[in-house]
């Protein structure tokens, strides 16, 4: 137990003893007992570090500080009492060291066989060692033998000079990952540290200092729990190690479950504003915007739970929150330490100040000023961990629309507090119901506050209202059933005392712990997330993509899509091995070149290329022919025994981010050259007509208007799983800019622009929504033309399917089958080059970049050797063998 003596004595001079537990002074058998105790609990560590690294949590980094952790809770526990905070120091730096510059074991390895030298060795030690000489010089001027405000002064100016070159951390590339996990670890625990020190709150050392800063899960989390120093303190080894231990646990086997909920609602919650068609839709949509949140509650429950393994008895930073019965309810449930964090530095100083203005006032000005003190909070959260402060209209009246709720609700409270008391202890069955309406309530109104906060301007959450306004009963019925669902549980559950991280302790805290049922249920539980998936996956065979999808923080079709999240996603760096590839800053000059070599048209196609521009695209040199192609030069006219082909698609048909002579369609072409198939032709020519954001209606609009004009012999139409997706914002730009459709279009547009109930006028996400629905008709609209004009015209008409380089979302193959379908139906041969890149393990690799996902040279030359495999029997065999390719998949 932790024993603190607060006295006149100097801050450096505060004792804290901590006495040995009770259980290590017992007879033989209760030592045997606490031997069985241990060895439970390091059963279940064990497989619980199994689990994180089996399910791919978060990031690599953190499967290895799991592993370093298990080491560390063993001979942590082992030693003497005395050195264990010293012990749990050094392991948390070397955490920081290990983490922060990726010193993984193949970087001993490597260098104890000399494949690196020791000066690349030491070069991995950089950013660490940078980071912990910061923070020691930090805590080294909270400690300075001057007066208290000017240590602030000297802490604020060397805050101003670290943030400053945060802003500009491009000058130092060698150690630019560092600054996440510094700004995580000192941005507010300074605030706290200097608070508890002017008010000698708590003891301080050495040890003391650098375990609270470097605390150790921080190095994997930059989203961390505002941890209280005096309850950092005071709850270390405040009671016998078995309950602590094992809260701990717990704690991180519910975080476990709480990041695979949220993998599950993140793949499958339809949370694509885009694409939602029906009122049920957007309640779904609003419910898993708000229930991404446990990404968070996850990962706090497991940062808690992990300084439990090492003897901070510290409360839980989450309780129940979707339970709340008010608005003041939610703010004490949800991030409990944050409150805590705000109420003790701004709440409680203001509210003391502001008394004799009364009760009400004080209330309401404290309260204001909290929340907009936790709104630049978390801009400044926000610059540290992203580069940039957040000051948006969006953020600022989400929390003061919170703040209001909450001021109401508790000037509410405070008005009916003497009633409060003349009510009996026994809680009836009328107290329950209004405890689980009110709880319904708030659930429903924090939805619908949490989807404004998460979507990206006002314009769709507009789109999201729009698409909720015709409900059906069946759907009304559906939504008032999972609110009633929430109704039951805030009645049997709701009633909750705990709302601080003081560590205080609560008739939660209080009931007897009972050890060996809460070890069985963390142990079975880790063992069944162990092994159940596998016996799924054989038993069902359908579940292993299911399966596959919530392995790692793969990207969900909206993010693949559109790219966005909401606040607290959009902060996560800790798991980004896989979010980066679409949220990772393009360096300058890497596509300087795209309005030089694009130019607009006043017609329905929009754009095109600019006739001999050389510049550069995807960080490659790019050109473009005197006709406008990006390809060779060519003759408009086509030659004598020339078999012409044009090529209509996209950016990555195009060829963007390789060079002129590394495009699929130019290596097919030098191929027919070099081969000859057919001896009626001497030459083979396949220009490329491709043009980046084509759509399929473009596509077979350019054909018409240009691409016939070559005298083609075949045409090649080339589509993806997400063409469906790029459809709107064509039309939508159209409706924009007031660009009538060509006759032979105009009749199908108008159509679909008429049942949409769309216009110019209209929010861009609205008009995109509200087409979603007639994507494949005009798709299939399309594919139709394109026979028909080819078949008209004498031109071989051919369909083929190009794979995505690389699919996160799991969700290419429906795609692919249905726009696959689409083209059968018209009539059309189709080529399905998906089996290109299978032979590719790490798909991600045929990426150019983490912030451009066109195909690479060698995603190229893979698509070329099927594409001319598949294209030379269908084009160039006799009329008897033409059929559609063997290479198609079912």
């Amino acid at each position: 137990m932790l024993t603190k003596t607060l006295t006149s004595e100097p801050v450096g001079e505060i004792k804290a003893v901590v006495v040995e537990p009770s259980v290590a002074r017992c007879t033989p058998r209760s030592r045997f007992a606490a031997l069985a105790t241990f060895l439970a609990i390091v059963a279940q560590f064990g497989l619980i570090v199994m689990v994180v690294g089996y399910w791919q949590l978060e990031s690599l980094p953190l499967a290895r500080l799991m592993a370093l952790a298990f080491a560390g809770f063993v001979i942590h526990h082992l030693l003497p009492v005395r050195f264990r905070l010293p012990f749990f120091a050094m392991l948390s730096l070397v955490a920081v060291i290990t983490g922060v510059g990726h010193f993984g074991p193949n970087i001993w390895r490597s260098w104890l066989i000399g494949k690196m030298t020791t000066t690349g060795f030491l070069y991995h030690l950089l950013p660490g060692s940078t980071l912990i000489g910061i923070g020691l010089g930090l805590i080294g001027l909270c400690h300075l033998p001057i007066r208290f405000a000017a240590r602030v002064g000297l802490v604020a100016v060397a805050g101003a000079g670290l943030a400053f070159l945060r802003g500009h951390s491009q000058w130092f590339p060698d150690v630019s990952e560092m600054w996440v996990i510094l700004g995580s670890m000192f941005m507010f625990r300074l605030m706290i540290y200097l608070y508890d020190l002017k008010h000698r709150t708590a003891p301080f050392s050495l040890a003391h200092a650098v375990s609270y800063f470097f605390l150790l899960p921080n190095v994997c989390f930059p989203l961390f729990p505002v941890v209280d120093y005096k309850t950092f303190c005071s709850t270390y080894y405040n009671e016998d190690w078995p309950p602590i231990y094992q809260t701990g646990l717990k704690w991180i086997f519910r975080g476990v479950i709480q990041l695979l909920l949220y993998r599950i609602i993140y793949q499958f919650a339809p949370l694509d504003v885009y694409k939602l068609t029906s009122a049920l839709d957007v309640a779904g949509c609003m419910l898993g915007m708000y229930l991404l949140y446990l990404r968070i509650s996850g990962t706090f429950h497991l940062i808690v739970g992990l300084l439990h393994m090492f003897g901070f008895n510290l409360p839980e930073t989450h309780h129940l929150y979707l339970l709340a019965s008010s608005f003041t309810d939610f703010w004490r449930r949800i991030n409990i330490y944050w409150k805590d964090f705000v109420m003790k530095l701004f709440f409680y100083p203001m509210h003391f100040k502001l008394r004799r203005m009364g009760t009400v006032w004080a209330l309401s000005l404290a309260t204001l000023g909290t929340f907009l003190a936790t709104w630049l909070l978390h801009s400044w959260q926000w610059f540290w961990i992203r580069g940039m402060p957040l000051f948006n209209w969006k953020d600022f009246s989400f929390w003061m629309i919170l703040a209001v709720l909450v001021l109401v609700t508790a000037i509410y409270e405070t008005t009916r507090v003497r009633k409060r008391t003349l009510t009996p202890s026994r809680v009836t069955l009328r107290q329950r119901l209004i405890l689980g309406l009110q709880a319904a309530g708030v659930f429903s109104l924090m939805c619908i506050l949490w989807a404004y906060w998460s979507c990206q301007s006002w314009a769709e959450f507009e789109t999201l209202i729009d698409a909720a306004s015709r409900p059906t009963f069946r759907e009304m019925m559906i939504v008032l059933g999972t609110l009633l669902l929430v109704c039951v549980c805030a009645m049997l559950w709701g009633r909750s005392s705990r709302e601080t991280s003081e560590g205080r302790s609560t008739p939660a805290t209080r009931a007897p712990f009972h050890f060996w049922p809460s070890a069985a249920t963390v142990a079975i539980g880790a063992l069944c997330l162990l092994i159940l998936p596998s016996i799924a996956t054989r038993v069902i065979p359908r579940l292993k993509p299911v399966i596959a999808r919530l392995h790692g923080d793969t990207l969900n079709a909206r993010d693949m899509a559109q790219q966005r999240r909401g606040y607290y996603e959009e902060l996560d760096v800790g798991g980004m091995d896989n979010w980066q590839w679409h949220n990772a800053e393009e360096p300058e000059g890497w596509s300087r070149g795209k309005k030089a070599f694009y130019r607009e048209r006043s017609d329905f196609l929009l754009k095109d290329l600019a006739p001999s521009m050389s510049t550069v695209l995807g960080g490659t040199p790019c050109t473009s022919n005197s006709l406008g192609l990006r390809d060779r030069e060519y003759q408009r006219a086509k030659p004598a025994k020339t078999y012409r082909i044009v090529l209509l698609g996209a950016s990555n048909d195009m060829g963007t981010g390789v060079k002129d002579d590394q495009t699929y369609e130019n290596l097919v072409e030098d191929r027919l050259n070099a081969r000859v198939p057919d001896a009626r032709y001497s030459r083979y020519e396949i220009l490329n007509l491709s043009v980046a954001a084509d759509t399929i209606l473009q596509r077979v609009l350019r054909l018409e208007e240009e691409g016939f004009g070559f005298q083609p012999d075949a045409a090649i139409l080339s589509v993806t799983a997400v063409d469906e997706q790029v459809m709107a914002s064509h039309i939508r730009k159209a409706l924009i800019q007031g660009v009538e459709p060509p006759p032979g279009y105009r009749e199908v547009v108008e159509s679909v622009v008429h049942r949409a109930r769309v216009n110019g006028k209209m929010p861009a996400v609205m008009i995109d929504r509200r087409l979603q629905p007639y994507f494949t008709e005009l798709c299939k609209w399309s594919f139709q033309r394109f026979a028909q004009e080819c078949t008209q015209r004498g031109v071989r008409p051919l369909v083929i399917y190009r794979p995505m380089p690389a699919d996160f979302s799991g969700m290419e193959s429906a795609a692919r089958r249905q726009i696959i379908g689409l083209a059968r139906n018209a009539g059309l041969e189709v080529l399905d080059l998906s089996p290109a890149f299978d032979s590719v393990a790490d798909r991600s690799s045929l990426m150019l970049a983490k912030w451009d996902d066109h195909t690479t040279a060698l995603g190229h030359r893979l698509l070329a050797d099927m594409l001319y495999e598949g294209v030379v029997p269908l084009l160039f065999a006799s009329q008897s063998t033409q059929q559609v390719s063997h290479l198609e998949k079912p």
